[in-house]
């Protein structure tokens, strides 16, 4: 409900994968001693300046709609990627971490999603009709 009217309301939204469409992300892989399980100490985010101007020109040009972010990586690759988003001044709703399956199983109960633009081809396939392919770093 909103203000007072007894309609159902619902707004709009699509999503973007941050690691899929706005940046590339590698993993900085540490080992201490030979034999123990190496650790990813952090991550090496390389911004990519197209797709980031297009989520800018998305909000300003469609504000009724909500674009969130989404990332499949980790808690702590989310708070790097929305400081960096924050003191860049790029618009977004909402952000967060899911994990992947999560993600999917959740995809069918949400009748408000316009789409999801992501650049892995195996989530793509996941993803259904909703799915739109981004190639990384360029316009979508």
């Amino acid at each position: 409900m909103q203000d007072g009217d007894l309609a159902t309301w619902t707004q709009p939204r699509y999503i973007v994968v941050v690691e899929g469409v706005l940046c590339s992300a590698m993993p900085i892989v540490r080992r201490k001693k030979f034999f123990v399980a190496e650790r990813v100490a952090g991550y090496h985010i390389n911004w990519h300046e197209v797709p980031l101007k297009r989520c800018i020109d998305m909000k300003n040009r469609y504000p009724d709609n909500a674009m969130e972010l989404v990332t499949f990586i980790s808690e702590e690759f989310l708070e790097d990627a929305a400081n960096f988003l924050n003191e860049a001044r790029v618009p977004f709703d909402s952000m967060s971490y899911v994990p992947l399956e999560r993600f999917l199983q959740t995809l069918r109960f949400q009748s408000d999603l316009l789409a999801i633009y992501d650049s892995d081809p195996g989530r793509l396939d996941r993803y259904g009709q909703k799915g739109h392919q981004v190639q990384r770093g360029h316009d979508f």
